[in-house]
């Protein structure tokens, strides 16, 4: 599979490296990328070569923290509208829905998802299949995301915790000084974990106009350069098969001119499958359609692609815990309040994303 890395996330590594008193020039040149591009978002690295600049800047600075030190000299621009997107959400867990949805802006070598649990909120980042990705890589990644998210979430204590699938090291105390938060070691997957009694609380910098038409932005940017991207070829055929009824896989596997069965085998290679794509599709659009006042509730049920409201219902609750209407009256009555809810500590290097 082919994975690759928006160039501008190369610029942010050398300058970190610049900042410790390397050149990254060298370093730059033997991992076989242009310096010249690393100022062009619609330019992609190949993940080989990102790999390879991971390798020597680790190799040269000599420290297996150097990623999360890399988080602090990343911009909001090197996120190509991703962190403004997640800026404009309503929500705590409508910014983390974005981060799941447009990851693969930043890159594609890896598989973002969320996880509920009846007390956790996981946000995943999980290796696909036959893809090596370096682990400083990844720890840069969420690290850059908890450090600008950390204003986002206006002072509530978001973020509980920090995952790592590497060995815990002879110096645990410097990992979690540098990500302020607890960190667990020798874990499964790479993680960042949530205050579940946070995820709906809403944003003082939310706006749901803009998010949309962030959304739109980062979605066309997505099919400019990853016409091939499976998981959103789905979603996209998803969408236009849900107001003609309840969505059929093998439809869709039809207009991508595939068997179900290669469908399902290459969504695995993905770490998702068709069933998680619907799901979290229509949990997505469920949200945007019932901001909209004038959208009945059986509206939204029958745009989404249900054939009863009773099974919109048994879906929803399965995603929020309430009815559509709960939620409706509760997301509605708050959008005109500042929001409220615990303080928290002094928030950590963190970027809750």
């Amino acid at each position: 599979m082919h994975a690759d890395t928006i160039a501008t996330w190369a610029q942010v590594i050398a300058r970190a490296l610049q900042a410790r008193g390397h050149d990254p020039l060298p370093l730059l040149r033997v991992a076989g990328i242009d310096p010249a591009t690393l100022h062009d978002c619609n330019l992609r690295i190949p993940l080989e070569r990102m790999s390879a600049l991971w390798r020597a800047a680790e190799r040269i600075t000599g420290d297996a923290c150097f990623g999360l030190q890399v988080a602090a000299h990343s911009l909001p621009t090197d996120f190509h509208g991703l962190l403004f997107a997640i800026q404009s959400s309503p929500t705590v867990g409508e910014a983390l829905d974005r981060v799941v949805r447009f990851s693969s802006v930043i890159s594609t070598s890896g598989q973002v998802s969320l996880e509920h649990g009846p007390d956790h909120c996981r946000l995943l980042y999980r290796q696909i299949a036959g893809v090596q990705v370096e682990q400083m890589a990844t720890e840069a990644l969420i690290a850059s995301g908890l450090r600008h998210a950390t204003p986002i979430w206006g002072g509530l204590d978001v973020v509980r915790r920090v995952h790592l699938a590497r060995p815990r090291p002879a110096d645990p105390q410097r990992w979690e000084a540098l990500f302020g938060l607890p960190v667990c070691f020798d874990a499964t997957h790479n993680a960042v974990d949530y205050e579940p009694r946070l995820i709906e609380i809403p944003l003082r910098s939310g706006n749901s106009e803009l998010a949309c038409t962030l959304d739109s932005s980062l979605s066309r940017y997505l099919e400019r350069l990853s016409r091939h991207a499976l998981p959103e070829l789905v979603r996209r055929s998803i969408i236009r098969q849900m107001p003609k009824g309840e969505v059929q896989q093998t439809v869709v596997a039809e207009e991508l001119g595939m068997s179900v069965r290669n469908l399902h085998r290459h969504l695995l290679r993905h770490a998702t499958t068709f069933k998680e794509l619907l799901d979290d599709t229509r949990r997505q659009l469920a949200f945007d359609y019932l901001r909209q006042s004038h959208c009945s509730v059986n509206e939204v049920c029958y745009r989404l692609g249900f054939n009863e409201p009773s099974s919109f219902n048994r879906a929803f609750r399965r995603w929020t815990g309430e009815s559509p209407g709960q939620w409706r009256q509760r997301a509605l009555g708050q959008a005109t309040r500042a929001p409220s809810g615990p303080s928290a500590r002094p928030g950590p290097l963190a970027l809750a994303v």
